[in-house]
C-alpha cells in the first residue's frame, strides 16, 4: 500500500522543491521548530527580570519531551552538543584498568570508535571489533560471545550508518543486565525514526545528536544513563552547574550533584534544547510507531522499484523486502556510484554515497509522490 500524503508535510515545504533523502545525515527542520528558534531568540533580546526562570522552564519542558521519546524520566536526561560528546563523557568517566576490554562492531561510525581507540591507546585496554556477517548484518550472538569478565562495556550503533543494519538491542541488553558490563548505544541513526525504550531494552548509556532523524538543528543532543551507568561513570568535566550546591556562588563545593545533571557543567544551549524538543514533540504527535511504519513503507517501495530496474540492494533485507532501518543503500551493476550521486543531486534529490552505493534515508512526512519523482529522475539516465 502506498504511503499517502501526511498532514505534517507542510512543515517541510521548501522553496527549492528539493527531495531530502538524507535524514541519516543532516535533516531539514520543521517550520514550527524554526518558529520556536525565532521566538526564543526574540525573547532573549530583552533582559527582563523573569528571563532566567522562563529559560529554566523551557529546559524542563525540553527534558520531558526527550524523556517521553526514550521511555525514561526527565531527570535521567542530560543535554549535550552531539553524540561524540556524550560518548566521550562515558569514556572519560570510567576508571579504566590495564587489561580491560571493549566490544563493538566493524561497522561503527567514527563517533563510536575514535573515542574508544583513544582510550585503548592511553589506558592499555583492548577494543574488539567483531566482524559483521557477509550481508552486513550484525550478529548479536557474535558480539555477546566476545563478552567476558574483563569487558567493561559493549558499545554499538542501534543502526549502522553505512549499511542500515539494525541490531536487537533488547537481546543484548537482557544478556548484559545482570553483569558488570555496561551496554552503551549510539542511537543517532534510529532515535526519532524507530521505537526505542531504554528500560525495556536494558540500555545503560545512550547518546544521540538531534540533527538526523529527530529533525532538530545541529549542536544539541541528548544523553541518558541508567542507575547502573550512573553508579559507574563519574563526571570528568566539571563546572558551576554540575556541583551539589549549584547556584550558591559563595560557598564553593566540588561534590557532583545527584543524578545525570552532574554531566552538565555550565550554561545550557537553551535555544538548541528548545528546538530539539519542538521537533521531538512533532514526532510524538505523529506517533513513533506511525513514523516507523511510514518510513518502512517508503523504503520497501524504493527497494521494489530499484530491484525492478536492475539495481542492487546493499542493505540487508527482511523476508518482505524491507530494510531493517530507515537507511537503504543501493548500487547499479554497471553505473558508477559517483555518476548516480551527481545525477540525483543535479535534480535536487539529496542523498549521499555510502559503502559503495547510494544511501537513501526518507522520513515519515514523505509519500508516494516522492518515490515516483525520484525513480523518474533515475530513469532519465541512459541504459
Amino acid at each position: 500500500m502506498e504511503p499517502q500524503p501526511s498532514i505534517f508535510r507542510k512543515e517541510f515545504t521548501r522553496s527549492d522543491a528539493a527531495i531530502c533523502l538524507n535524514h541519516a545525515g543532516i535533516s531539514p527542520i520543521p517550520q514550527r521548530t524554526a518558529r520556536v528558534i525565532t521566538d526564543l531568540a526574540h525573547f532573549m533580546t530583552r533582559q527582563q527580570p523573569f528571563r532566567y526562570s522562563h529559560l529554566e522552564e523551557t529546559l524542563h519542558q525540553a527534558r520531558a519531551s526527550c524523556a517521553h521519546l526514550l521511555g525514561c524520566r526527565s531527570d535521567e536526561i542530560a543535554f549535550t552538543r552531539n553524540t561524540s560528546e556524550a560518548l566521550s563523557l562515558v569514556a572519560l568517566g570510567l576508571d579504566w584498568r590495564p587489561g580491560d576490554e571493549i566490544v563493538t562492531t566493524d561497522q561503527e561510525f567514527p563517533s563510536n570508535l575514535v573515542v574508544w581507540l583513544d582510550i585503548a591507546r592511553r589506558k592499555g585496554i583492548k577494543v574488539h571489533q567483531v566482524a559483521s556477517q557477509p550481508d552486513r548484518r550484525v550478529s548479536e550472538e557474535a558480539l555477546l560471545e566476545r563478552v567476558n569478565a574483563r569487558t567493561r562495556l559493549l558499545t554499538i550503533s542501534s543502526v549502522q550508518y553505512g549499511s542500515g543494519a539494525a541490531v536487537d538491542l533488547h537481546r543484548i541488553g537482557t544478556a548484559l543486565k545482570q553483569t558488570d558490563t555496561l551496554f552503551v548505544v549510539d542511537a543517532v541513526q534510529s532515535l526519532g525514526a524507530m521505537p526505542l525504550d531504554v528500560n525495556t531494552m536494558g540500555i545503560d548509556a545512550l547518546a544521540a545528536g538531534g540533527h538526523k532523524w529527530m529533525l532538530a538543528p545541529e549542536g544539541c543532543g541528548l544523553f541518558y544513563l541508567s542507575s547502573k551507568g550512573l553508579a559507574t561513570i563519574e563526571p570528568r568535566v566539571m563546572g558551576w552547574h554540575s556541583v551539589i550546591n549549584a547556584g550558591d556562588y559563595t560557598h564553593l563545593r566540588i561534590e557532583p550533584r545527584n543524578g545525570i545533571l552532574r554531566f552538565e557543567a555550565g550554561t545550557h544551549n537553551v535555544i538548541g534544547a528548545a528546538a530539539l524538543a519542538e521537533s521531538i514533540t512533532l514526532l510524538l504527535e505523529v506517533g513513533i510507531p506511525e513514523v516507523w511504519h511510514r518510513i518502512r513503507t517508503i523504503n520497501r517501495m524504493f527497494t521494489l522499484q530499484l530491484q525492478e530496474r536492475g539495481y542492487r540492494i546493499l542493505s540487508p533485507l527482511g523476508a518482505d523486502h524491507t530494510p531493517p532501518s530507515g537507511i537503504l543503500v543501493w548500487s547499479h551493476p554497471t553505473r558508477d556510484t559517483a555518476t548516480l550521486h551527481r545525477h540525483l543531486l543535479a535534480h535536487r534529490v539529496e542523498q549521499i554515497p555510502r559503502s559503495g552505493g547510494i544511501r537513501f534515508a526518507p522520513h515519515f512526512y514523505q509519500d508516494h509522490t516522492d518515490i515516483r519523482e525520484v525513480m523518474a529522475i533515475l530513469d532519465q539516465l541512459a541504459p
